[in-house]
C-alpha cells in the first residue's frame, strides 16, 4: 500500500523521455526490510541489467584478475544506475539482517538497486546536502520510526519540489502533532491523505480526515460570551460551575460537527484538530501512514 500511494513510474533505459537525474528514494527505519524490497521491486525496472553480485570473500587464486574484473564491473554499473533505494537503519544488526534477507530473496535480484546505510539520519541526508551544494537530491522519503516530525525540516529540505514524504505512525495523534509542527514552523509540507492500516498483512486503509480548523462555534462562543457576561462570565456557567472552552465547542457545534473527534491545539490560538474517518470498514491494529507533498516555500 505504501509503494501504491507513492505511484512509482521511474523511466526505462532507452526511452525517449529519459530524466538524467537519477531517482533516488530514502527510507529510515528499515528493520527486517520487507518494506525496502517492495520499494526495490517498483524501481528495478529503471536500471540496466546488473552484472553478477561478487561475493567479497571470494578469492581465486588461479585467476585473481577474473575475480577482480568481476568486482569492479558490479562497482562501476552501481555507479551508474538511474533509480536507488537509500535504506537507513540506526542498528548495524538489524541493517545486516534486513541485508541478508533481500539478498537471499529470488537470488538477490532486487539487491543490486539498494545501498544499506547505518547511522543517523541527520548525520546522513546533511552530508549528502553538503555534496549537492543544498540542491534537493530525493523524490520520496519514507520516515518510520519514532519522532517523525522532528526530522520533517531536514528531510523537506532533501526532497524535490512536488516530492512526496510517508510517515508511519502507530497513533493518530502522531499524525496530529506532524500537521500542528508544519504549521507553526512553516514548513513547506502539505498532508495530502492519511490513511489507516490494519493489522492483517495486504489489506488496504481507511482514508481519515487530519486537518487543522478554527470551529465556526468558538467564534459564536466568544460573541456570546460578550453580549451576556451576566450569564457566561470567565469560565463559569450560571450555576458557578467551570466550563472547558472544549466542552462549551462541542455543545454549540452541529449534530454532524459534534461527531468529530477534536484535539485543542497546545499554544492556545484557537486552531483544533479534526480527526476522522472518512470512509470504509472498521479496521483494529495496525497503524496510521501519512502522505505528505513538497510544495514551494516562500524563500522559493
Amino acid at each position: 500500500m505504501i509503494v501504491s500511494l507513492l505511484d512509482l513510474h521511474p523511466t526505462v533505459p532507452g526511452s525517449s523521455s529519459l530524466n538524467e537525474d537519477r531517482f533516488e528514494i530514502f527510507e529510515a527505519g528499515t528493520g527486517h526490510g520487507a518494506l525496502t524490497l517492495n520499494l526495490a521491486r517498483a524501481i528495478h525496472g529503471a536500471n540496466t541489467v546488473a552484472p553478477e553480485i561478487p561475493d567479497e570473500s571470494e578469492v581465486d587464486l588461479q585467476v585473481p584478475d577474473a575475480v577482480e574484473a568481476k568486482k569492479q564491473a558490479y562497482k562501476k554499473w552501481r555507479t551508474d544506475r538511474r533509480a536507488v533505494i537509500h535504506t537507513l537503519d540506526c542498528s548495524g544488526r538489524h541493517s545486516a539482517h534486513a541485508k541478508t534477507v533481500i539478498k537471499n530473496f529470488r537470488r538477490g535480484m532486487y539487491y543490486p538497486h539498494i545501498d544499506f546505510h547505518v547511522g543517523s539520519i541527520d548525520k546522513y541526508l546533511s552530508s549528502r546536502l553538503l555534496d549537492t551544494g543544498d540542491a534537493p537530491f530525493l523524490e520520496h522519503a519514507i520516515l518510520d520510526l519514532p519522532n517523525t516530525h522532528g526530522y520533517f525540516d531536514l528531510v523537506g529540505k532533501a526532497l524535490k519540489l512536488n516530492g512526496s514524504l510517508i510517515t508511519f505512525c502507530p497513533s493518530i495523534t502522531q499524525i496530529n502533532a506532524g500537521v500542528m509542527f508544519v504549521r507553526q514552523n512553516n514548513l513547506p509540507l502539505f498532508l495530502e491523505k492519511v490513511v489507516e492500516v490494519g493489522a492483517a498483512v495486504g489489506v488496504g486503509g481507511r482514508e481519515w480526515d487530519v486537518r487543522p480548523v478554527k470551529p465556526r462555534a468558538l467564534l459564536k462562543v466568544q460573541a456570546e460570551e460578550v453580549k451576556q457576561p451576566e450569564i457566561l462570565e470567565g469560565n463559569e456557567d450560571v450555576s458557578g460551575a467551570a466550563v472547558e472552552k472544549f466542552e462549551v465547542i462541542a455543545t454549540e457545534a452541529s449534530t454532524d460537527e459534534a461527531s468529530i473527534t477534536r484535539t485543542p491545539a497546545p499554544n492556545g490560538s484557537g486552531w483544533e484538530m479534526i480527526c476522522r474517518p472518512k470512509v470504509g470498514i472498521r479496521i483494529s491494529g495496525g497503524g496510521f501512514v501519512g502522505l505528505w507533498r513538497r510544495m514551494t516555500d516562500s524563500s522559493e
